[in-house]
């Protein structure tokens, strides 16, 4: 009985101290409390200041035009950035299975010990420049139906793991668990 008790809390614990989004019919929301855009990462015995700063280690490792893509800053503070990504995604339509692309911004605040991640903007479309609402009716590309009704199961499994990578991603970089010091 005990052991059951103890791997329950652990499971627990672990549930409650995930960082992750679901996608919602209103669009990206946290798991665990569905009424927040974002996200808490817990960053244990780091200060702003320092997590501000691995922040900007983090975008100018992972993205080719660092400045380019940071649309806003406060020093120690705050952080916005774009992300675009060709074909980050393919879903089936119909009989084809047809790639997307996703452009979203990404804002971060610091405080001492964690960094809040809210993606402020997400717009994804297809080569044909058709876009993938998170809710809609008739013909168009929607995630959930009007009636909350899920009808693309796979674009909304497929867009929650790729935004959970990246909080996960920035997470372990920000605690220090990256492979870059395994060489």
């Amino acid at each position: 009985m005990k052991k059951i008790i103890f791997i329950a809390l652990i499971a627990l614990n672990f549930q409650v101290n995930a960082q992750n989004y679901k996608v919602k019919p209103e669009g990206l929301r946290d798991a665990i409390d569905s009424t927040k855009t974002y996200v808490v990462l817990p960053i244990e015995n780091k200060t702003a200041k320092a997590l501000y700063e691995e922040t900007l280690k983090y975008i100018n490792k992972n993205y080719k035009n660092a400045e380019e893509v940071i649309n806003g800053k406060v020093e120690n503070e705050y952080l916005k950035f774009v992300t675009y990504e060709p074909k980050f995604t393919e879903l089936k339509v119909g009989y084809n299975k047809i790639p997307w692309n996703i452009k979203y911004t990404v804002e971060l605040n610091f405080k001492d010990g964690k960094v809040k991640y809210e993606v402020i903007e997400i717009e994804i479309k297809n080569e044909g420049d058709y876009t993938l609402a998170f809710q809609g009716i008739g013909m168009s590309f929607y995630i959930y139906k009007k009636n909350g009704e899920l009808k693309m199961p796979d674009a909304k499994t497929n867009i929650e793991e790729y935004f959970n990578n990246k909080i996960k991603s920035l997470s372990e970089f920000l605690q220090g668990k990256t492979l870059e010091d395994k060489w």
